[in-house]
C-alpha cells in the first residue's frame, strides 16, 4: 500500500511537467478582458503580402502608421492611382508590392524645414493572433531603428499598449519555417 501511495504521488507530481512540455510549442497571446490585443512599446509585425517579419515601434503620438519603403513609384491602374514599392530595412529588401493609393498626406516635421508628401496604402499585418488591415505612409526608414511605426489608427479598437513592456506578443513565424 505504501508503494502505491508513493507511485501515485510521484505520478501526480510529474503530470503537470509532462503537460507543460507537451504545450511548450504553443504560442501564448495576451488579450485584455475586452478582447483587445495587449502590446508593448515594441512588437513583431508580419507584413502579410510579402511574409516579412519586422520590428515595430508602437507610437501613440502618431496618427497614421508608417513603413519603410523604397523605389516608390505611382502609376494608374483601371483609372485609379496606385503605387509600387519594396519594403527595405537592415540590408534586406522585399519583392515588389503594388497597392492602390488610399490618400496622400502632407507631413511636417519639426526637425526639417518644409514638408514632405507621402502616399498612404492599406496593408494587412499580423501581430500575435490578430490580422488587421491598416493604413501606412510609405517612407524610407532605413536610417531609423524600426522599419515599422504603429500609430493610433491601428491601435484604436484593436489593441491596448503597456509602455513598460516590449514584445508582449510572440514573434510570428514565416511560412515554411516551423
Amino acid at each position: 500500500m505504501k508503494y502505491k501511495f508513493v507511485a501515485f504521488f510521484f505520478m501526480l507530481c510529474l503530470s503537470p511537467l509532462s503537460f507543460a512540455a507537451s504545450n511548450a510549442d504553443t504560442q501564448h497571446y495576451e488579450h485584455a478582458p475586452d478582447g483587445k490585443l495587449i502590446m508593448g512599446e515594441q512588437e513583431w509585425v508580419k507584413v502579410d503580402p510579402v511574409g516579412e517579419v519586422l520590428k515595430a515601434r508602437v507610437d501613440t503620438g502618431a496618427t497614421t502608421s508608417s513603413i519603410s519603403a523604397i523605389d516608390i513609384e505611382s502609376f494608374e491602374k483601371d483609372g485609379e492611382k496606385w503605387v509600387k514599392f519594396r519594403l527595405a530595412h537592415g540590408g534586406r529588401e522585399s519583392r515588389e508590392i503594388e497597392r492602390p493609393v488610399v490618400r496622400t498626406v502632407r507631413i511636417i516635421q519639426s526637425s526639417a524645414e518644409g514638408y514632405d508628401r507621402r502616399y498612404v496604402v492599406q496593408l494587412p499585418i499580423t501581430i500575435g493572433d490578430v490580422t488587421e488591415k491598416t493604413q501606412f505612409t510609405l517612407r524610407d526608414r532605413q536610417h531609423l531603428i524600426f522599419p515599422v511605426l504603429l500609430g493610433r489608427s491601428y491601435l484604436k479598437g484593436t489593441a491596448m499598449v503597456d509602455v513598460s513592456r516590449k514584445f508582449v506578443q510572440p514573434k510570428p513565424e514565416l511560412e515554411g519555417h516551423q
